[in-house]
């Protein structure tokens, strides 16, 4: 351990050098970006002892993403408490059908008084309970609601797509502002990357290929990932990334890593041994007379009109 303060310390007056160097102020967020940066640049060991005593991701967004994974949770738990309820209640009135024809079939037959009397007692226990289900359902339609409802305001603030486990395109523009505002106020450069696969040789009727080849994308950047850098789904099979303190130069080694690791691990079919060639990147600076929507809408034209092949 004393070694590992040694070189921590000595870790730490680097960090405070780059950061007067740059001329930014020393706050958590900075300070954890050179961190991360220098750290690359150090041997196997001491990356590895600093990452078996430091946490690997942001604990407040986690926790977070946690909450809304919750209540994602609960609105299909809800689902299933009202799709069974239904069925107890069609088969309560499914049931009740078949004693009333019993019921129809010995009123025919006047030796069955008894039976007869057993039948109606029982008719009229299915009477009570049917009109106990009838509350119990209205009950649980009024719950579902309250809970689509508290899902649906939930969504309208969330921070992340609970299907591919990255950021919204509503609160990455407000991340994307942030940082141009930062860079304005500073000395740095960081960079934008609108990542898409070119999905021409899968069928448009195939959504479930198309959906399974999104979600593997979303899983081989997110890994790719540095802790400074952030990731979030546009739409239309498109993701951004966020390369904070990233000059032109880094973002294009940035990008070929990427794309390196995507021909990796995504394939066309999963029984094919072709490895996808059509990945389309695009790739741009953050400029500050440009604002967080129009700076998006710049990293996909750069990417439809380049492509890695």
């Amino acid at each position: 351990m004393e070694n590992i303060n040694k070189d921590l310390y000595a870790l730490v007056d680097e960090i405070i050098h780059e950061l007067k160097h740059n001329d930014l102020p020393p706050i958590p967020e900075n300070f954890r970006f050179y961190f991360d940066k220098l750290l690359e640049s150090k041997n196997d060991t001491f990356r590895h002892k600093i990452t078996s005593i430091s946490p690997r991701f942001d604990e407040k967004h986690h926790n977070e993403f946690e909450y809304e994974r919750s209540l994602n949770q609960g609105t299909k738990a809800v689902k299933l408490i009202l799709k069974h309820g239904s069925s107890v209640y069609k088969d309560t009135t499914l049931l009740k059908k078949i004693i009333l024809n019993k019921k129809d079939s010995m009123i025919a037959n006047k030796n069955h008084e008894t039976l007869l009397e057993v039948t109606s007692s029982v008719e009229s226990v299915l009477d009570r309970f049917l009109i106990s289900l009838e509350k119990q359902s209205t009950i649980i339609k009024e719950l579902y609601g309250t809970a689509a409802s508290s899902i649906k305001n939930a969504k309208q603030t969330s921070l992340y797509n609970a299907s591919l486990g990255v950021f919204n395109k509503k609160y990455f523009i407000t991340l994307l502002e942030k940082e141009r505002e930062s860079c304005i106020n500073s000395s740095y450069q960081s960079a934008l990357i609108a990542v898409s696969l070119s999905l021409e040789t899968i069928e448009v009727e195939n959504k479930k290929a198309h959906a399974n080849l999104i979600r593997e994308l979303a899983g081989t950047l997110s890994n790719a990932l540095r802790r400074s850098d952030s990731i979030a789904y546009y739409g239309d099979g498109i993701f951004s990334i966020l390369l904070r303190h990233t000059n032109d130069e880094h973002a294009e080694i940035a990008a070929e890593r990427f794309y390196r690791l995507i021909s990796q691990s995504i394939l066309l079919e999963p029984e094919s041994t072709q490895k996808h060639q059509n990945i389309l990147m695009g790739i741009v600076q953050i400029d500050s007379c440009l604002s967080a929507e129009e700076i998006l809408e710049q990293s996909i034209e750069a990417m439809n009109s380049s492509s890695f092949d």
